[in-house]
Parts: C-alpha cells; sequence; structure tokens
C-alpha cells in the first residue's frame, strides 16, 4: 500500500511539472508569437463543400487573395501555389490527392504531371486551416479535415469509371479513412504515411492546446507550406491517427496500395508503419518502396538505396520522396532552402550561403561529420518511383473493380 502511494506522489509530481513546464513554454512561445505575425486566425475557413471543382477551385483562390500573408513571392504566386488544381481532365481514372499537415496543394505538382500524361485525372485540396497563415491552424479540427476528403471525393467519383485516392503524411491518414467507408476507390497511393508519429507531443496535443498553442514559432519564408505549427494542428493530426488506426484494427477489407517510406523520416515511425502495411492492411498487389538501406528494410518491401553518389542526398527525409530535383521552390537549384535542420548552430549558420555544388541534404537531425547539411527537399530517385507507381496504378486499374 506504500509503495503504491509513493508512486501516486512521483506521478502527481511528474504531471505537475509537465503542467509547468507546458505553461512557461506556452508563455514564451505566447509572446514570441504575438511578436511575429500572422498568428491569430481568421474569423471564417477556407471553402471546402463547393462544386463543381472549377467553382471550387474559384472559391478558395478568391479567399486565399483575400486572407493570406505572403512570405517569399507576391500575393497573386503564393496564392496559386495554396489553390487546388487538376490536370487531365476528362480521363476515365482519376486519382484524387490530399496534402500533409502545414502542406498545399503545390506538394503533389510534380507527382501529378507524369500522372495525368499518361491518362489519369489528377485533382487536388487544400484542408481547412492551411495556405493561408500558420494562425489559421488553430482553427484546425480533424472532423473537419475527414469531411473536406470526403465532399471531394463523394463530387468526384460520378466524373471517373475507376478512382484512387493518395495522400502525403497525415493526408495518407485521411484518404484511408475515408477509403475504408467506400466501395468504389481502387486502391489507395500513401506517401510518408503517417498511421503513427516518431514523437510522443501529438498524444497530448488535445489537452495541451490552450496552454502551449505554438509550440515551434519559426520565421515564415516557405511559400507552400509552415514552418510554424499551433499545437491545435498537431491536435487535428492527432485525431486522424486515431481514426486511422480504428481503421486499421476494425477493416474486414483491404485495398491494394502503393506505399513510400524513408528510413531516415524523423516525423513517422517507419518500422511501426510499415508492420502495418504488410500485415494488418495486406493485399497481394501492395507495393512497399523503401527508401534507404538493404539492412533496415522491412520485410516485403521494394528497396530503393540512397547512395550519396546522387546529389550528396545522405537520407530520405519525410518531404522528400514528393519532388523532382528540377523543383522550382525544393530542387536543388530551388528558391527554398531548409536550413533549420537540427545540426550544430555553428553548421546551420554556414547553411545559406553554402554553394548548392558542396552542400550536402538530409532528414531533421542528419549530421555529416563537418558537412554543410540541409533539408533534403527533393527526391533523386523521383523518376524511378514515378516508374514503379504508374506500373502499380496500370496493374490496380486492370483489376476487378470492388463491389
Amino acid at each position: 500500500m506504500a509503495r503504491k502511494s509513493v508512486l501516486g506522489s512521483v506521478l502527481r509530481l511528474c504531471l505537475l511539472g509537465l503542467v509547468a513546464l507546458l505553461l512557461t513554454a506556452g508563455w514564451l512561445t505566447g509572446c514570441q508569437s504575438r511578436q511575429s505575425a500572422p498568428f491569430h486566425a481568421e474569423s471564417t475557413v477556407v471553402p471546402f463543400s463547393v462544386k463543381p471543382f472549377s467553382a471550387y477551385q474559384t472559391a478558395v483562390n478568391e479567399w486565399l487573395l483575400a486572407h493570406r500573408h505572403p512570405v517569399k513571392f507576391d500575393l497573386a504566386t503564393e496564392a496559386a501555389f495554396n489553390t487546388p488544381f487538376e490536370c487531365g481532365q476528362g480521363n476515365p481514372r482519376g486519382i484524387l490527392l490530399v496534402h500533409g499537415l502545414g502542406d498545399s496543394p503545390y506538394f503533389f505538382r510534380d507527382i501529378s504531371a507524369p500522372l495525368c500524361e499518361r491518362g489519369f485525372w489528377v485533382r487536388t485540396i487544400l484542408l481547412p486551416g492551411h495556405g493561408s497563415q500558420p494562425g489559421d491552424m488553430l482553427n484546425a479540427r480533424y472532423d473537419l479535415w475527414q469531411q473536406t476528403v470526403d465532399f471531394q471525393v463523394e463530387a468526384f467519383a460520378p466524373n471517373v469509371e475507376t478512382l484512387f485516392l493518395g495522400g502525403f503524411s497525415t493526408g495518407a491518414n485521411l484518404v484511408t479513412v475515408t477509403a475504408s467507408s467506400r466501395q468504389d476507390i481502387s486502391g489507395l497511393i500513401l506517401f510518408s504515411p503517417a498511421f503513427l508519429p516518431n514523437f510522443f507531443v501529438t498524444r497530448l496535443a488535445p489537452w495541451v492546446t490552450d496552454v502551449w498553442p505554438w509550440p515551434n514559432v519559426e520565421p515564415e519564408d516557405n511559400p507552400a507550406r509552415y514552418n510554424s505549427i499551433a499545437m491545435q494542428g498537431f491536435a487535428a493530426y492527432q485525431g486522424s491517427v486515431e481514426a486511422v488506426q480504428h481503421v486499421i484494427e476494425q477493416t474486414q477489407h483491404t485495398l491494394p496500395h502503393f506505399a513510400v517510406l524513408a528510413e531516415g523520416d524523423s516525423v513517422v515511425d517507419v518500422q511501426a508503419v510499415a508492420s502495418q502495411l504488410n500485415t494488418q492492411l495486406y493485399h497481394s498487389d501492395n507495393v512497399l518502396l523503401w527508401m534507404g538501406s538493404a539492412e533496415t528494410a522491412p520485410e516485403g518491401s521494394r528497396v530503393q538505396p540512397f547512395p550519396v553518389s546522387r546529389e550528396r542526398a545522405l537520407a530520405a527525409s519525410h518531404m522528400s520522396v514528393l519532388f523532382s530535383e528540377h523543383n522550382s521552390l525544393y530542387g536543388t537549384n530551388g528558391s527554398v532552402r531548409i536550413c533549420d535542420n537540427g545540426q550544430p548552430a555553428d553548421i546551420e549558420a554556414q547553411c545559406p550561403s553554402t554553394s548548392t555544388n558542396t552542400l550536402w541534404y538530409g532528414p531533421w537531425g542528419q549530421e555529416g561529420e563537418g558537412k554543410v547539411v540541409a533539408r533534403l527537399t527533393f527526391n533523386p530517385y523521383f523518376d524511378e518511383m514515378i516508374a514503379q507507381l504508374l506500373m502499380f496504378l496500370e496493374n490496380a486499374s486492370q483489376a476487378k473493380r470492388p463491389d
């Protein structure tokens, strides 16, 4: 009995310490956020329940022109980056793509082009809280994100004979949940699926949004994603984790999926996610592409090694899988370089001025024994990945459509 009492006291002290830490962090980041506009929420959210798609695009673009705060280019250019787009209109095979936490439709610019060239009709969407200013993430809710995906899938489905759903990170969670409740989805495309996070803070997020609203406040200089994420955004993401885990545990049937995981992903517990993909979501036509070494590759995956001979990439990162090295923002000569990468301060200080011919790249926390390392924001094996994705889609398109 005495032992239980001592353990209870220790637990209470730990919880009190955690609350005190969160309150202190919340006060400090709150001060910082008040000094660094724009970190307030608009009174409205970006339109999402609009159809046809052309009207949806117009409504979103007009809302962004009225609410976005440009960070690098002019307002019209940045609004266009964040506005949903489509290509391959009229093709009988459709793909709806959903971005991740803090990101935008721009994340699918490179992926969509070869898909549309091969006869697919690709659409992207913008989740509420995104595309405008970090403060709008204070309005983020998991149920609103899921509602957005469900609405756009329902609107797209009657226009195509075969429909695939794809997502990056949080977007992969959302499309997996949507697909579980429909009978007209032919397969899933999952880039860095964030079924299980690699950090503990998201589990606390729903409980600490008021005392620690801004766990990460950074200067905003990225026109297609936020550098700062409100705790409410992490809370909404945690909602998607719980929803997709429920689907995985309760699923009665599975769809073929094409999934890409990066060994060095600091965001996702890639080994645990790979296990779920290979066992609980098993399908004979599944493809799991592992961007990393053969020694760490999960059973059943196709390994895409990452030798440093290509563009000085030390390891693949969470976001790198989506972009070509030729991307104007995130490619080798792109205008956005992410130097805040968890490396020592003296090395990070050298990053902005380091030549692209000598800069190295990797995931968050990657160090290179004296090398200057920026975030890897492009995929040196992009063309190889696209070739495997197209092969998967062709095979899945020819399979019998789900009843």
